[in-house]
């Protein structure tokens, strides 16, 4: 249809019912359009099939009904798409100020549903302060009821957590780095059990530490005097 020379054509092949179909549809680059375009002008054939195409082109798009969407469509959609990527991206929040309540997870509400399971996703992870320099926690899973919670404690090197008086069983695990728990040196790999009522002294970190711990919800900080 696009040939040099304009011609005139008697019948269609199928090079040239491609061609016609792809310009009803308005799917040719922009200059092979403009050919076609001219050549119409001069060819009946590729007119009527041209036009043969476009009113059915027309009759398919007329059998959608078009409903005009609602004007806070765009802000909501945009609002979500921010709350999203907001969600999927790790962060850690804003610190603490010096007369801000120490260890964030005492405020942490129960995640027990009833649910067969439950799944905490790297990816919506969110590191809280626990009111003290270079400590952050990350919540994994609370149960109020029965006064546990299992959480990440990451600590940045030099760091340092009081003393404090367990309320109930901990157990600590060292996923990266390592941790002075009073005396006691610990490396990645080690584990820890400390029964209720016992009392951990300042722990500390030289190069920066990763924790799994899964504790009561109501240990208690003691001041600096009692270790």
């Amino acid at each position: 249809m696009t040939d040099t020379k304009m011609t005139r054509h008697a019948t269609l092949d199928d090079t040239l019912r491609d061609q016609a179909a792809l310009f009803a549809l308005d799917a040719l680059p922009p200059e092979e359009a403009r050919a076609v375009e001219a050549h119409l002008i001069l060819c009946d054939t590729c007119r009527i099939e041209v036009e043969s195409l476009r009113a059915t082109v027309t009759a398919i798009g007329s059998t959608v009904p078009g409903e005009r969407p609602a004007a806070s469509l765009r802000d909501r959609v945009l609002d979500r798409a921010g709350r999203v990527a907001d969600a999927a991206a790790p962060r850690s929040a804003a610190p603490l100020s010096a007369d801000s309540p120490a260890q964030t997870w005492k405020g942490w509400s129960s995640n027990v549903t009833g649910a067969a399971e439950y799944l905490a996703r790297a990816a919506e992870a969110v590191w809280e302060p626990t009111g003290f320099p270079g400590v952050e926690t990350r919540r994994l899973f609370v149960d109020t009821a029965n006064d546990r919670a299992t959480l990440l404690i990451r600590m940045a090197p030099g760091a340092t957590y009081p003393s404090h008086r367990h309320r109930g069983a901990e157990e600590c695990l060292v996923l990266e780095g390592d941790l002075l728990s009073g005396d006691t040196p610990m490396q990645a790999g080690d584990y820890r059990r400390a029964a209720a009522g016992s009392i951990d002294g300042i722990q500390s970190t030289r190069a920066g530490c990763l924790l799994l711990i899964v504790s009561s919800l109501g240990d208690e900080i003691l001041p600096r005097t009692t270790a």
